[in-house]
């Protein structure tokens, strides 16, 4: 979708490798984990979430967003290079320019991380 490739940050530090909008709330990506990874892929996998998640309250707007916080956050299995990280993304609630998600990631079927994080519009 065109909104990643307007993200400040590109590869490497652009996680996101893909996205899909699946309704008005919800929207499907992935993260293709590799050892070139810049920081740890735990880290990387809350990052293509957070990316992926831009999508629902960004596409179309000149502006983007800023990860405000994560919550919730857990990584039950290690994820390791060559994974594809299947990411499933939901908008929870809007204040005003601070939004809500929750999301989870999965490999090969089995849910590897889940959690709830927040995004935010710059000041206009």
């Amino acid at each position: 979708m065109s909104w990643l490739s307007n993200l400040p940050h590109q590869i490497p530090f652009r996680a996101a490798s893909d996205a899909r909008r699946i309704d008005d709330k919800t929207i499907e990506g992935e993260f293709v984990c590799t050892a070139n990874d810049p920081l740890s892929l735990e880290i990387m996998v809350v990052e293509a979430m957070a990316q992926v998640a831009g999508g629902i309250a960004f596409e179309g707007k000149a502006t983007h967003a800023y990860l405000t916080g994560i919550d919730r956050c857990t990584v039950t299995r290690p994820i390791i290079a060559g994974d594809v990280v299947r990411i499933r993304v939901a908008l929870d609630a809007a204040f005003g320019a601070i939004y809500r998600f929750s999301g989870t990631g999965s490999v090969d079927g089995l849910e590897c991380v889940s959690g709830r994080f927040y995004l935010a519009e710059p000041d206009a």
